[in-house]
């Protein structure tokens, strides 16, 4: 029987890994080459807040969307675990996933006056589809209080760990190299594959018996 502790330490390794912020640096340099310190500094605040505000309206607010719209939480988790599985696959060739932005999307975002911090930083690079179905399929395991704080604290946690990560950017680059990046990405890769998995097992688990039923 997994607790309270194991269900929000699941969660929190699951969406770290999706989120991948350092997997992000050679992305968040290449569009902040041009910006000063201060600058910077005001793109990973503005970042960080809208992913942790964005993620917290998923984790609360999510279910009642998919209800809304009639998908089932079973339907929902084979497709939010689908759409992992290929994040995962793009992270271990250490390329950056379609799922999230495309190449053509980051050209024209570096062309605009619009908060880099906010899109397409935080959303959908950061706060993309796959952190937020994670948060939707998640939140159906949190029934109680020490779930609900557990799970706003990991989302909190992480976003401060964007700020951090995004403030200090040019020396953890300078440090850790491309190269570096690139295996920490593969490893965070095969941890998510995994994960993406058991989520979609775990989805069809729940929908055999309808199936069984129609047949």
């Amino acid at each position: 029987m997994e607790t309270a502790i194991d269900h929000i330490l699941k969660y929190g390794i699951t969406l770290f890994t999706i989120i991948n912020p350092l997997g992000i640096i050679p992305i968040f340099l290449g569009m902040t080459k041009d910006h000063g310190l201060l600058e910077l500094k005001k793109i990973s605040k503005s970042c960080s807040i809208a992913v942790i505000i964005t993620l917290i309206v998923s984790l609360v607010i999510g279910q009642k969307i998919i209800n809304f719209f009639g998908i089932s939480i079973a339907s929902f988790r084979i497709g939010g675990g689908l759409l992992i599985f290929t994040m995962a696959f793009s992270m271990i060739s250490a390329k950056a996933s379609a799922a999230k932005i495309n190449r053509s999307e980051i050209r024209e975002q570096e062309a605009s006056d619009t908060e880099l911090g906010i899109v397409p930083l935080a959303i959908p690079l950061l706060a993309g589809p796959g952190a937020i179905s994670t948060s939707i399929i998640h939140a159906q395991r949190f029934n109680t209080v020490t779930h609900w704080l557990g799970a706003i604290g990991v989302i909190v946690t992480i976003g401060l760990f964007i700020l951090l990560s995004f403030r200090y950017s040019r020396k953890i680059g300078e440090r850790i190299g491309v190269i570096g990046l690139n295996v920490l990405t593969r490893i965070m890769g095969i941890i998510l594959l995994a994960l993406s998995i058991e989520m979609i097992a775990g989805g069809i688990k729940e929908i055999l018996p309808v199936l069984k039923g129609i047949a």
